[in-house]
């Protein structure tokens, strides 16, 4: 835990270093959200097929999605996700224009449902 998936419409025209950025990421987890490094688990989906806004096929779009177990402030993933948004605007800084949307979306998960093998002691870390 956390779970870290980029989402981003496949007309985008370069990608970024996504090792680099995931590191980034887990940078983030660890030092605004106590999260261990070990614990995180990034990867990358591409949407093929996406319609956005009006179909103009210019317009492209990045949604971060972070997932992790209840228990952190409000603060603190309101911290996580404005950081996390800095970041991604980073990496892809040669594409910001108004074509392009940037998301990020944290969800807590409960304990309750999340199952882990092996499962070791699950925690908000």
């Amino acid at each position: 835990m956390p779970h870290i998936v980029l989402e981003y419409s496949a007309n985008l025209p370069e990608l970024p270093d996504f090792r680099a950025l995931f590191d980034d990421i887990h940078q983030v987890m660890n030092r605004t959200g106590g999260i261990k490094i070990a614990n995180c688990k990034s990867r990358v989906r591409v949407a093929e097929h996406c319609y956005i806004g009006d179909g103009d096929p210019d317009n492209t779009f990045i949604h971060l999605q972070i997932e992790f177990v209840k228990g952190r402030s409000r603060e603190v993933k309101q911290a996580i996700g404005q950081e996390c948004l800095d970041l991604v605007k980073r990496y892809y800084h040669l594409h910001l224009s108004d074509a392009l949307q940037i998301t990020v979306k944290i969800e807590d998960i409960a304990l309750d449902f999340y199952f882990k093998d092996p499962a070791g002691t699950l925690s908000y870390q």
